[in-house]
């Protein structure tokens, strides 16, 4: 409405000048008037227009001129006449002026929502200025927030009543009409055999009836969503090698209830016969042996005619050529289809191009990272062919940086045919982060993080230090039983080569009721990428360690070999150690891994030709298996073997350097650490009696084995069900396979990320000794620590 009166004005102010087109007119007076509600603001219309008595009137400033009143947001509408006066002419500008609301607005009709949550959504106060189009448009948060719960009827109208023309106040009654709550309560699908309802139900965008997100929420479907989903189940099916498919979807009344209406969908499918791909071919190949391309075609003769099998047929053969230099080869696919027989016969047409090399590779959007920082993680290099299949890898490579919050490359055209420049344009995001957190285990009880991290550092980089791809980070985490405090600094590209510096600085606090492990100390580890997902690290640490807060400084006796033993025997030492570690690593994520496997080989020495006091050595190995089943069900095999021994001068193992199982993320079912070999007082050894108070000493050999099945049950949150077995045993390499402790037990998962929540329940179903004690419950919650 408001448009058209200034459209209208303008053609007037135009219609005004034709009698006299070849004459300028000058302006001898200007007048304002009110057209509305309200006294006009003379002062304020002659101070946003550029027109001014004595001027010559020109269309395009007067244009203006309407536009700055009407943007001002006083007026509903503005518009500017000519009349003839002596001389010259005047210039009306007639405004109609909003209304003043003197009062709150009132509320009429809400049930659902209380009529303080109306006037927020709607968000107007007294003296605000209003017409119908602004109370249109704040109106229309309240019919949204109505829709989003489900009262997809919901109107709203309005009714401004005037109650001073000359002040132009007026008050605003605002009239709700919920109409009934319509709740989809079921979701029906028929004849589908092929594509289960699972997956037809995440087309749908609709749970599972047994799943918890029905009881708190039902949906409900908005205009629009049915072709959707119909156009998601027909690509489902279409994949699944069923092209004639057919799916109605409809909503239909299922029963009331109260004031809330149900309903149910019904989505019925005729799924039609199944296709299977006949010939396939490839045409269009010049430059290679067509024997070579063709082994790109994953079509095959009698198997499904899966489309899922077309695009990764076509996307293999444009990246067989991407990869060659041909960045312009195109792939067309022809599918031929022979109803009668149900088979599609398939041509992939290539038209090949011409062969690219790289000009010169441009990045542009790093204004905190060094250039030599991206160039150096990036694939290809100026003067050598056009690899898009590298280049396309070097994006994933540079994401995975956690530098950029987008990173787009584009191959720019030159004078030469033959060559073109890449571009790489990065959009850089925060990479500082500090970050205050608290959970809880069943093993640390309360505990506490603070952690403060650039992973975007720069040693030398005064005053910003950032840009160099270097990562620092300072944490302490705290709580009742564990304390650990650490800097750490790591130089990903230590001398510009492709090899990894990492220093730590250390010191950590352990109370285990029996007696406190303290240490402090420094690490440096130097690693190299092997190939894509297998790395080798080495490491030097020197630290000084001990025991404190010894609980019980009287005599005790391992039960398994009745040796004598006093904690407060135990000296505090130095430690000299170096570390050699082989890494597999072929997980999909780290955070929430699906498939892939993640392998440790180490073995570490201690003392010796190193000097200080611990002769020791460590070896060991660790295996992850990860399993994708069926409808995102995982299962997951774990496997840890360890040895521990002393030599030369170092007469036995120091107990901080032993091995320990039970409880925690180990043997769940078990009390923490209590698997294994335990000491009693001698008081009780000489009488023969085991089952009173003991206490863990660990051993020198480990072995575990734990297998986890997870089942989604909805976004972030899984069951999981658990199989655990192993033990430790006192001298090293004495594997007895013959006495393992093992447990099952069941546990929920909730990932959410930066605050993981873990319960497990586990059963004890063989103890490694009857004085090994139970601990059913391991809560963690929180980060891990």
């Amino acid at each position: 409405m408001m448009q058209a009166r200034i459209i209208a004005g303008i053609f007037l102010v135009m219609f005004a000048f034709l009698p006299s087109a070849g004459a300028a007119k000058i302006v001898k007076d200007i007048k304002v008037e009110s057209i509305g509600p309200g006294l006009p603001d003379e002062s304020f219309v002659l101070s946003q227009i550029s027109t001014r008595k004595g001027s010559e009137i020109d269309s395009s400033i007067l244009n203006k001129d309407v536009k700055t009143l009407s943007a001002s947001g006083r007026f509903t509408s503005v518009k500017a006449d000519l009349e003839p006066v002596e001389g010259g002419v005047r210039l009306i500008v007639s405004v109609c002026n909003k209304y003043l609301l003197a009062k709150p607005i009132v509320v009429k009709g809400c049930k659902y929502f209380y009529e303080n949550k109306i006037l927020d959504l709607i968000g107007l106060q007294p003296n605000d200025l209003v017409d119908d189009q602004v109370i249109a448009v704040r109106v229309q948060a309240v019919v949204e927030k109505y829709r989003k719960d489900y009262y997809m009827d919901a109107r709203v109208t309005w009714k401004i009543g005037e109650l001073d023309h000359a002040k132009g106040t007026a008050q605003v009654a605002v009239t709700i009409d919920e109409g009934k709550r319509a709740l989809v309560k079921k979701v029906q699908f028929s004849g589908n055999t092929v594509i289960s309802s699972g997956k037809l139900r995440e087309c749908m965008k609709q749970p599972a009836w047994f799943n918890p997100c029905w009881w708190l929420k039902k949906h409900s479907y908005e205009e629009g969503e049915f072709e959707s989903a119909k156009a998601d189940i027909f690509n489902l099916y279409m994949a699944a090698g069923y092209p004639e498919a057919k799916i109605d979807i409809s909503e239909v009344p299922y029963y009331q209830r109260g004031g809330d209406s149900f309903s149910k969908v019904v989505v019925r499918i005729e799924e039609g016969p199944p296709y299977t791909f006949g010939k396939a071919s490839i045409s269009g190949i010049t430059r290679y042996p067509e024997k070579d391309v063709s082994d790109c075609l994953f079509v095959k003769n009698g198997q499904p005619a899966k489309t899922d099998v077309i695009k990764a047929s076509a996307q293999a053969v444009q990246d067989f050529y991407g990869s060659r230099g041909y960045i312009d080869c195109s792939v067309k696919t022809i599918m031929d289809t022979d109803i009668s027989n149900r088979i599609i016969n398939v041509e992939l047409v290539v038209a090949e191009g011409s062969e690219v090399r790289i000009g010169d590779v441009k990045i542009e959007g790093n204004t905190k990272t060094k250039e030599k920082v991206i160039r150096r993680e990036i694939l290809v290099y100026p003067g050598e062919i056009f690899n898009s299949v590298k280049l396309k890898r070097s994006e994933k490579i540079l994401n995975n940086l956690g530098y950029f919050s987008t990173v787009s490359s584009y191959a720019l055209k030159t004078k030469s045919s033959l060559t073109n420049d890449i571009l790489l344009e990065v959009e850089e995001k925060s990479t500082g982060q500090f970050g205050v957190s608290a959970g809880f285990s069943s093993v640390d009880k309360v505990m506490g993080m603070v952690e403060l991290s650039q992973a975007n550092f720069d040693l030398l980089g005064w005053p910003n230090f950032t840009g160099a791809g270097q990562k620092l980070k300072l944490t302490a985490y705290f709580g009742s039983v564990r304390k650990y405090y650490e800097i750490s600094f790591v130089e990903p590209w230590f001398m510009d080569r492709k090899i990894s510096l990492e220093t730590d600085f250390f010191w950590s606090e352990v109370d285990y009721s029996d007696y406190t492990v303290w240490s402090k100390g420094a690490t440096i580890e130097f690693g190299k990428p092997i190939t894509k997902v297998d790395r080798v690290k080495l490491l030097y640490g020197i630290e000084k360690e001990g025991l404190s807060d010894v609980a019980d400084t009287n005599a005790y006796v391992v039960i398994d070999t009745g040796e004598l033993y006093y904690f407060s025997n135990e000296e505090d030492a130095f430690k000299s150690t170096v570390q050699l570690t082989l890494q597999h690593d072929t997980r999909d994520s780290s955070f929430l891994p699906t498939r892939g496997n993640r392998s440790l080989l180490w073995g570490s020495v201690s003392g010796g030709v190193l000097g200080l006091d611990t002769d020791i050595y460590k070896l060991g190995a660790s295996v992850n298996q990860y399993v994708p089943l069926w409808f995102g069900h995982v299962f997951c095999l774990r496997g840890r073997c360890e040895v521990v021994d002393s030599y030369s001068d170092t007469e036995t193992v120091p107990i901080m350097d032993r091995l320990f199982i039970g409880g925690g993320r180990t043997l769940r079912g078990f009390e923490y650490r209590d698997v294994g070999p335990k000491a009693v007082s001698k008081t009780d050894y000489d009488n023969g009696v085991f089952t009173g108070t003991h206490r863990p000493v660990g051993g020198r050999s480990l072995a575990l084995a734990t297998a986890e099945y997870t089942i989604p049950v909805v976004s972030s949150v899984r069951i999981a069900l658990f199989v655990d077995a192993g033990n430790v045993w006192t001298d090293a390499y004495d594997f007895k396979f013959n006495n393992l402790a093992t447990s099952a037990g069941v546990g929920l998962r909730l990932d959410f990320p930066g605050f993981p929540i873990k319960i497990d329940w586990g059963f004890v179903t063989h103890k490694d000794s009857n004085i090994t004690e139970k601990a059913p419950w391991v809560i963690w919650i929180g980060p891990d620590f």
